[in-house]
């Protein structure tokens, strides 16, 4: 069983909007809209599970029953962090006695653009690893800087790739690091690191530079173009 987690629970304050940037519309629908449809298409995905701030349960509701999407099978309250969130779902979907062979995909509400041939990679690997992410190489050089901002090394630019979602984990491994950082305290700003803490592998996939977190007003306007390009190509958004 794959199972995608939607993690939608922050404000968006980056994006200085009067809305949460998931109600935010491109070309007539919001960003949330597209992700979960991306998902719901999706022939090899079993079902959808969205972490949201409870005040907007009902507008995630309007928009899932007005798009005729399927697969979500619930909203789930977010908590404090999106680790918080997703533990908390992982340790639902446990008690429900899901297979420990069963995937969970977790991935941001607001990377809208993720294909499918992009999806099956990130399975594939999972299955064959344990675990799974995508993302892309960094064009620029990245310093690692000390407490004082002076710095401390350079990594070599070919070694050092961007993050993004969705992040494919075995169910059983999911929860033993889930478990494992909620034991000693430990918190990751994304959910394949704690899989790192268990010293379990994770097979890092390329994706398009289209896959990426919309988090500020200049993402929004990209995230315009690109839709427009492929509307006007007649593809749909994850071909």
């Amino acid at each position: 069983m794959n199972i995608v987690i939607i993690c939608a629970g922050g404000n968006g304050e980056r994006m200085k909007a009067r809305d949460n940037k998931i109600f935010l519309h491109i070309y007539g629908k919001p960003i949330i809209y597209y992700t979960m449809k991306t998902f719901d298409d999706h022939p090899d995905i079993d079902a959808i599970i969205i972490t949201a701030q409870e005040r907007y349960f009902k507008r995630i509701k309007q928009i899932i029953s007005k798009n005729g999407i399927k697969k979500v099978m619930a909203l789930e309250k977010a908590y404090r962090t999106r680790q918080e969130s997703t533990y908390y779902v992982l340790k639902k979907l446990n008690a429900q006695g899901i297979s420990k062979n069963s995937f969970v995909l977790i991935h941001n509400a607001v990377n809208p653009f993720v294909k499918h041939q992009e999806i099956n990679m990130c399975l594939e690997a999972a299955q064959r690893h344990g675990a799974s992410l995508l993302g892309f190489q960094a064009i620029d050089t990245v310093k690692i800087i000390d407490e004082g901002n002076f710095i401390s090394h350079t990594p070599e630019r070919r070694r050092v790739w961007i993050a993004q979602t969705p992040q494919v984990i075995r169910f059983d491994i999911a929860l033993k690091a889930f478990d494992e950082a909620n034991r000693k305290g430990y918190i990751a700003t994304d959910d394949t690191t704690l899989v790192e803490l268990i010293d379990n592998p994770i097979k890092f996939i390329e994706c398009s530079r289209e896959n990426f977190k919309i988090t500020y007003p200049h993402d929004l306007e990209l995230a315009k173009k690109i839709f427009h390009k492929k509307m006007q190509e007649k593809k749909v958004w994850y071909a």
